[in-house]
């Protein structure tokens, strides 16, 4: 069940990074905190979902690679759009926010976590 969950959360994270990161910036939505702590909270939350959807180094692996590749693309992207500007450092710290979802992911407190959640 938690893995369903966690995929379904990671799709939907996906989305919504891809949506967010390409909208205009007048019709963004503001949280109140800077910039680089929305794209650590971003990819953290997807490397974490990431991590606990799919099972093993392995595919944590891959998921890590791939939402560094995505930022990258969003990045570029962005330096595309008329109202919008790529920045090395939202890069790092999507790339921070992938650490720091990996190493929650395949910490002792998510496998406590995933132990209480599915009874095992």
């Amino acid at each position: 069940m938690i893995r369903t969950l966690s995929r379904l959360a990671f799709y939907v994270g996906l989305l919504l990074v891809v949506i967010l990161s390409l909208i205009p910036q007048d019709v963004m939505p503001t949280t109140g905190v800077s910039d680089k702590a929305n794209h650590v909270a971003a990819y953290t939350a997807l490397a974490l979902a990431g991590g606990l959807g799919f099972r093993g180094l392995r595919w944590l692996m891959r998921v890590a690679a791939g939402l560094l590749l995505l930022g990258a693309s969003l990045e570029l992207a962005q330096s595309l759009l008329p109202d919008h500007v790529a920045s090395l450092y939202d890069l790092l710290a999507d790339a921070i926010g992938i650490v720091l979802g990996a190493l929650l992911a395949t910490g002792t407190n998510t496998v406590w976590l995933r132990h209480r959640l599915t009874g095992g």
